[in-house]
């Protein structure tokens, strides 16, 4: 939040430009109250987004080796949780870039529409995310469930 109101830059304009002392008025302006990607809905705008999306994308690389060398166990957990958040994050960067490239050639008035119908399914998916990796097997032992046989999954169960 600190860069979102360094990055706000202000526009400086004298109330009259006829007086020997102008007096100086700060006017933050609509465009710079959004720059930097500070909106959850333009999140594809600004430097900021930006480098967040491949520090994200660099956490992600990191750390899903990481999640299915320590599964199964109790280190897990918060490697699933991180991933859990940082993966829908990501995707809701990508595909804000996504919809500023396409949507606006379909229809303008779409955008918004497109942008909120977003951020919608990154709050499900992140919920749903952060649900299974707390009450459930985790995100880690759900994707290795898929290559274990039946008998290994019914061995589980049981034990």
């Amino acid at each position: 939040f600190i860069k979102m109101f360094r990055s706000a830059q202000h526009v400086i304009r004298r109330s009259d430009p006829r007086s020997a002392f102008p007096r100086l008025q700060l006017q933050q302006t609509q465009r710079n109250a959004t720059a930097g990607g500070n909106s959850l809905l333009k999140s594809d705008e600004g430097p900021l987004s930006t480098s967040t999306y491949h520090k994200v994308n660099m956490l992600i690389m990191g750390l899903t080796p990481v999640a299915f060398a320590l599964s199964p166990s109790k280190l897990n957990l918060p490697i699933d949780v991180l991933l859990g958040l940082a993966l829908p994050l990501h995707a809701h960067i990508g595909m804000s870039y996504v919809i500023t490239d396409y949507v606006p050639k379909i229809s303008k008035s779409l955008t918004g529409p497109a942008r909120v119908l977003l951020l919608g399914l990154t709050g499900v998916t992140t919920v749903g995310l952060l649900k299974l990796n707390i009450f459930g097997d985790g995100m880690t032992e759900t994707v290795k469930s898929l290559w274990r046989g039946k008998k290994k999954l019914e061995e589980k169960r049981k034990a």
